[in-house]
C-alpha cells in the first residue's frame, strides 16, 4: 500500500496542472475574443463613418463672368433609384449656336459639384472656349439622393448616367470629356473604361485602388495603425456594407483603355493620396500612345489648379482640344 502513494500524489499533481492549463487557455481565449471584438467594433465604426460622411450641400455659385447662365438639372443614376442633381453651364459661342462639346466635372470625397471652388474656375475658363460644363453631386453627397459613399464602386454609375443624360440632350452629348478630382478622378477612370462615349479623361490625384488607399491612409486619417485595422476595416466594409473596396481599382481599369486619351495629374506634395498612386496607374498605360502624366512639384492634394494655374489650364486645354470633338 505504501508503494502506491507516490502514484496517487503524482496523479493529483498532473490533474492540478491540467486544471491550471485549462484555466489559462480559457482566460487567453476570453482575452482574444475581447480583443477581436474591440478590433472589429472599431473597424466597423471607421467604415461606418467613412461611408456615411456628412454632406456639404452648399452648391451656390459665385462666377466672375458677366451674365453666366446655368441650368439646374437632374437625372437618375444607373443601377439605383438615386436622383442625381447638378448644374449645366452652356458654352458661350459668339455665333449663338449651341456647342456639341461638354466637359463633365466629377468631385471627390466629402465635396460636391463645386469641387471646393474648382468648378467655377473651370467654368470661367472653358465656357468662353466653347465647352459646355456639367457638374453634378455624386450619390450621398451634395444634394443628390443616396445614403452611402462607396469610393467609386457605385459612383461610376452616377457618371455613366451623366453621360447618358448629355446624350439625351442631343447636341450637348456629341463630344464628351471628363475631368475628375481625387475620388472623382478614380471614379472617372472606372467609368471611362466602360464608356465609348467619353472621348478623353483627366484624372487629378486619383488613388490606384480603394482597398489599398484605406489600408495605407488609415494611420493618416484616423491615427490607427494600418495593421490590423486597415485589413479588418476593408473586410468589414465588404461584410457589413457589401462594399468590396479592393474591387475599386483604377489601376486595373486603365488596362482596358490602351487607346483612350488619359491625362494624370498628381502633385508630389500630396499627403492625402501619394503621387505614387498615379505612377502605378501610369505603369498600366505604358502602351497607350494617348496617355500622359504630369507631377507638379511640391503641390498638395488636387491643388495644381491653384498652385500652377497657367500651366494647369495650358495642359488641360491642349489635351481636351486635341481629343474632344476631333
Amino acid at each position: 500500500m505504501k508503494q502506491q502513494q507516490p502514484s496517487i500524489e503524482l496523479d493529483s499533481t498532473f490533474k492540478n496542472r491540467i486544471k491550471k492549463h485549462k484555466k489559462l487557455l480559457w482566460s487567453l481565449t476570453i482575452a482574444l475574443v475581447l480583443i477581436l471584438t474591440v478590433v472589429f467594433f472599431i473597424s466597423y465604426k471607421v467604415v461606418d463613418i467613412l461611408l456615411h460622411h456628412p454632406r456639404d450641400t452648399d452648391v451656390s455659385y459665385e462666377l466672375n463672368m458677366d451674365k453666366t447662365p446655368y441650368e439646374v438639372v437632374e437625372f437618375k443614376s444607373l443601377k439605383s433609384d438615386n436622383t442625381i442633381r447638378g448644374t449645366f453651364f452652356p458654352a458661350n459661342i459668339s455665333s449663338g449656336k449651341a456647342s456639341n462639346k461638354t466637359l463633365i466635372v466629377v468631385h471627390g470625397y466629402t465635396s460636391n459639384r463645386l469641387v471646393k471652388g474648382r468648378t467655377p474656375k473651370l467654368a470661367e475658363h472653358f465656357i468662353p472656349k466653347g465647352y459646355n460644363i456639367l457638374a453634378f453631386d455624386l450619390s450621398a453627397q451634395g444634394k443628390s439622393d443616396g445614403e452611402m459613399i462607396t469610393l467609386g464602386l457605385r459612383e461610376k454609375y452616377d457618371l455613366l448616367a451623366a453621360v447618358d443624360y448629355l446624350k439625351s440632350r442631343g447636341q450637348a452629348g456629341e463630344h464628351i470629356g471628363v475631368i475628375g478630382f481625387s475620388m472623382g478622378a478614380a471614379t472617372s477612370l472606372l467609368a471611362t473604361s466602360e464608356s465609348d462615349d467619353i472621348e478623353a479623361v483627366v484624372a487629378d490625384s486619383p488613388f490606384r485602388n480603394a482597398g489599398l488607399f484605406l489600408r495605407e491612409g488609415l494611420p493618416v486619417f484616423s491615427g490607427l495603425p494600418a495593421f490590423p485595422f486597415g485589413y479588418t476595416s476593408t473586410w468589414m466594409a465588404n461584410w457589413a456594407f457589401d462594399i468590396d473596396l479592393d474591387s475599386v481599382s483604377p489601376m486595373d481599369a486603365v488596362k482596358k483603355m490602351q487607346n483612350k486619351p488619359v491625362m494624370l495629374i498628381h502633385g508630389t506634395g500630396d499627403q492625402q493620396i501619394s503621387y505614387t498612386n498615379s505612377e502605378k496607374i501610369f505603369e498600366n498605360l505604358k502602351d497607350n500612345p494617348n496617355a500622359e502624366v504630369w507631377y507638379p512639384a511640391n503641390t498638395e492634394h488636387i491643388d495644381a489648379i491653384n498652385h500652377y494655374p497657367t500651366e494647369y489650364f495650358a495642359r488641360v486645354d491642349r489635351f481636351m482640344d486635341k481629343y474632344v470633338g476631333k
